[in-house]
């Protein structure tokens, strides 16, 4: 650990001394369907859909995006400034409910927040840890949610043989890799599952999904460390 104070990163949290032994798990994932009933029920009118167009706006200006076939990406308007002090569960809720979102399966996992801004990340669960790629992020300002993100993992499946997994301490050295991660402090770390999301993403509708240590930082981004040797 005195390793990572070379870089100025601090650990503000505890380390896990767990030893995991995990399946990996294939993972399905849910592929859009860009037809005018989809847009509808994110859009609120009716709009035909046009073959390989992924932006769609209505009449107040809301834009839904469809990116690599599988992320979904609803801006209702701009961010605003001013403080939150509204009811963010009760936003969410009625957010859910208008837009007809199946939310079962899935629980808060991340949520970070500035001045006039705040992130909730839920995710869906498998046996008590998060599989990080399939989530639901809701953006928050001081009117309410103005931007949603969805993407959705519908099969999980467990790979009979399972691994044996790095510590957290082990994996925590990992960091040193990236020579961009520096002056952060770590606020947790967890075992969750985790698919990288890379170039050949688009073309992904099935995939191993594996047991993977996840840093998160005060400054809210997160650091995916590969739990297997």
């Amino acid at each position: 650990v005195s390793l990572l104070k070379e870089k100025n990163i601090t650990i503000d949290t505890d380390i896990p001394a767990e030893e995991y032994i995990l399946p990996i798990l294939d993972t399905e994932y849910q592929i859009i369907e860009i037809n005018s009933q989809f847009l509808e029920q994110f859009l609120h009118e009716r709009i035909e859909a046009i073959e390989d167009v992924y932006t769609y706006s209505n009449s107040r200006g809301e834009r839904l995006e469809i990116i690599d076939g599988k992320k979904l990406r609803l801006t209702i308007r701009e961010k605003l400034p001013g403080k939150i002090n509204k009811d963010i569960q009760g936003e969410i809720n009625s957010f859910i409910k208008e837009k007809n979102i199946d939310i079962s399966g899935y629980s808060l996992n991340y949520s970070y927040a500035t001045d006039n801004n705040i992130i909730y990340g839920y995710t869906r669960n498998h046996s008590d840890f998060s599989l990080d790629n399939s989530y639901m992020y809701f953006f928050v300002d001081s009117e309410g949610i103005y931007k949603f993100e969805m993407q959705r993992i519908i099969s999980v499946v467990e790979i009979p043989e399972k691994v044996r997994l790095i510590g957290a301490i082990e994996a925590l050295l990992r960091i040193l890799t990236y020579p961009e991660i520096e002056n952060k402090e770590i606020i947790n770390i967890e075992m969750t599952y985790y698919s990288v999301e890379d170039e050949n993403w688009k073309k992904i509708e099935r995939i191993n999904s594996d047991p993977t240590w996840k840093v998160i930082f005060s400054d809210g981004t997160q650091k995916h460390l590969p739990g297997i040797d």
